[in-house]
C-alpha cells in the first residue's frame, strides 16, 4: 500500500513538472504571436483574407523630435543625401525606419543604387555605412531591410501596396526597393520589393533601385 502510494505521488510530481516546463510553449496553449494583416479590406470572395482580415493591425508611431528632428547628410562618391532625421516605429515588431527613402544618391542622383557596391564605391551597403558612420538619427546600426521586414510595410488595398501614408509620406511607389536577401537559387540575384502593386520578386544585383533603412529586430 505504501509502495503503490510512492508511485502515485511520483507520477503526480512528475505530471506537475511538466505542467511548469511546457506552461510558457505556446504550441501547447495552442496560440503565439499572430503576423500583421496585409491591409486588404476589400472581400472579393467570401473566406478570402480581406473576408477574414487575420492578423494584427499596423500600428506605428512617428518620430519627429529632438534627435529625430532636422536632416543629416549621407555621402558618397561626393554626391550627398541631405536625409531627414525622423523615424518610425512599428509599434508590433519593434522595428525603428527611416521615414524616408534614400534621395540624391546614386548613378542618377535620384536615391536608386546597385545592391552590390560598384567601382565608384555606390551601393546600398554602401549607403547604409555612409548612414552610420554619419550617425543618422543619432544611431549608428542602420541596415539594409530584408525581403519579410519590407513586405510587413505593404498595404494590400487599392489603389496600391505603399505603406501607410502618414507614417510614410512620399513613399516612392514607381519602382522597387531592395532587401538584403539573395535569392536562392541565383547568387547573382537579390530580392526586392515592388510597393505599386505589392510584389516580391528577384533581380539581378547590378540593377538601380530604392533601399530603405531599418535598425533593431
Amino acid at each position: 500500500m505504501k509502495r503503490g502510494f510512492i508511485y502515485l505521488l511520483i507520477l503526480l510530481l512528475l505530471g506537475i513538472g511538466s505542467f511548469f516546463i511546457y506552461a510558457d510553449t505556446p504550441v501547447y496553449r495552442g496560440w503565439g504571436t499572430p503576423l500583421l494583416k496585409t491591409g486588404q479590406t476589400t472581400s472579393y470572395v467570401d473566406y478570402d483574407d480581406g473576408y477574414y482580415e487575420k492578423g494584427i493591425a499596423k500600428s506605428y508611431t512617428v518620430l519627429t523630435a529632438g534627435r529625430f528632428a532636422g536632416t543629416t547628410n549621407i555621402t558618397i562618391n561626393s554626391k550627398t543625401d541631405v536625409h531627414s532625421n525622423n523615424c518610425v516605429l512599428d509599434n508590433n515588431t519593434g522595428l525603428m525606419w527611416s521615414r524616408y527613402a534614400a534621395g540624391s544618391v546614386g548613378s542618377g542622383s535620384d536615391g536608386k543604387l546597385e545592391w552590390t557596391t560598384n567601382v565608384n564605391g555606390e551601393g546600398i551597403y554602401a549607403f547604409a555605412a555612409a548612414a552610420n558612420a554619419a550617425l543618422l538619427g543619432g544611431y549608428g546600426d542602420w541596415r539594409v531591410a530584408n525581403d519579410i521586414e519590407l513586405i510587413n510595410l505593404r498595404d494590400m488595398e487599392q489603389p496600391n501596396a505603399a505603406p501607410d501614408a502618414t507614417a510614410f509620406p512620399g513613399w516612392p511607389t514607381n519602382d522597387y526597393f531592395w532587401s538584403s536577401v539573395t535569392h536562392s537559387s541565383s547568387n547573382t540575384n537579390a530580392m526586392f520589393v515592388g510597393f505599386s502593386i505589392g510584389t516580391m520578386v528577384p533581380d539581378v544585383k547590378t540593377g538601380n533601385v530604392y533601399v530603405a533603412l531599418v535598425r533593431g529586430g
